[in-house]
């Protein structure tokens, strides 16, 4: 019989959950609700019930078939105590939530909470590309930016757990105001976010674009603009657009940066790209890897590996999966 698990991934914007057999990598069952910044703790923990449940049914099974869940989220997690306890994506409703010990009371089973990051990086060195690869370096890139270390082919979390942070390294002293509070970090230059607040900014100012026709209701009076979502940002530079091309080579370039500092500090085989803004942009990528390779060392820039996540958006659920699965056989 196929061991099973529900791995859970919590980012900004939406909650994912999946039942995953742990020995292939299969998901079996999928379930997905959006997120608001204004949801309450309740609210946050009925959208991922209802995801859990909508996976097990999709799955065509019950409770009594899983062995654990795993929960990635978007943040500093205290994983002995089951909480969030820092985040600068996430409704401020969810740090200090035992979310762990809800979920165990609602579904029986053992529960583990990590870094969202963390656990895609889990999950794409088991069944992903990183499997087989001993050193790499996980980046995901979406509403915020994330990053995981695993070295001779261990995760490696640090002593507070918050390891390979690199969305809040600094690229501009004195820079743009982060989620976190600090200034010219990484995430204020080359997530999703940051991508779409300049590109908000610019057309307040007038300039021109097909955002205006792809988005005919898009809101440029109230705080913050319309979110612009990955896919239509991959509309927009198809059709050339001039200012998206712009911004988004801009934070390629910044995101370049940052893994030529990674690549120049960890010297890692492998750097995997994954998250919403990477499956969707491809540009993106192309100018963070020009930009990592001229600014890195010589040598460990033209060798290191540079690729997009295996598993792609299921990442995070496989890798919650198998460390839920992990701590059910350990009771």
């Amino acid at each position: 019989m196929a061991k099973l698990a529900i791995g859970v991934d919590f980012g900004g914007t939406k909650v994912l959950a999946a039942v995953v057999d742990v020995e292939s990598g299969k998901v079996r069952g999928t379930g997905k609700k959006k997120t608001r910044a204004d949801d309450g703790p309740d609210e946050l923990m009925e959208r991922i019930y209802d995801t859990c449940d909508q996976a097990m049914v999709e799955a065509k099974i019950d409770r009594d078939h899983i062995v654990g869940i795993g929960v990635g989220i978007a943040g500093q997690v205290d994983a002995e105590r089951g909480l969030l306890i820092g985040t600068a994506n996430l409704s401020r409703s969810v740090v200090d939530l035992p979310m762990a010990k809800r979920l165990r009371d609602r579904f029986g089973v053992p529960v583990t909470l990590r870094n969202d990051v963390q656990i895609a990086a889990i999950g794409e060195a088991r069944f992903g590309a990183g499997k087989g690869v001993d050193d790499f370096f996980c980046i995901f890139v979406g509403t915020g930016i994330g990053g995981a270390i695993v070295r001779d082919g261990v995760l490696v979390a640090g002593s507070d757990g918050s390891a390979g942070e690199l969305g809040h390294t600094i690229v501009q002293a004195g820079g743009r105001i982060c989620g976190c509070g600090g200034r010219g970090h990484l995430e204020a230059y080359a997530s999703r976010t940051a991508i779409t607040n300049v590109l908000i900014g610019e057309l307040r100012r007038g300039r021109q674009s097909v955002l205006r026709q792809l988005i005919p209701d898009i809101d440029l009076t109230a705080p913050g603009g319309t979110a612009i979502r990955s896919g239509v940002l991959r509309k927009a530079v198809a059709a050339k657009d001039e200012l998206v091309l712009e911004v988004v080579e801009e934070a390629g370039r910044y995101l370049g940066y940052g893994l030529a500092t990674i690549v120049n500090v960890l010297n890692p085989r492998r750097i995997i790209l994954g998250g919403g803004a990477i499956e969707a942009v491809d540009r993106l990528v192309q100018v963070a890897e020009q930009t990592t390779r001229r600014e890195a060392l010589p040598a460990a820039g033209e060798r290191v590996d540079i690729v997009t996540a295996g598993l792609g958006d299921n990442a995070g659920v496989v890798g919650a999966a198998v460390i839920g699965a992990e701590r059910g056989d350990r009771g």
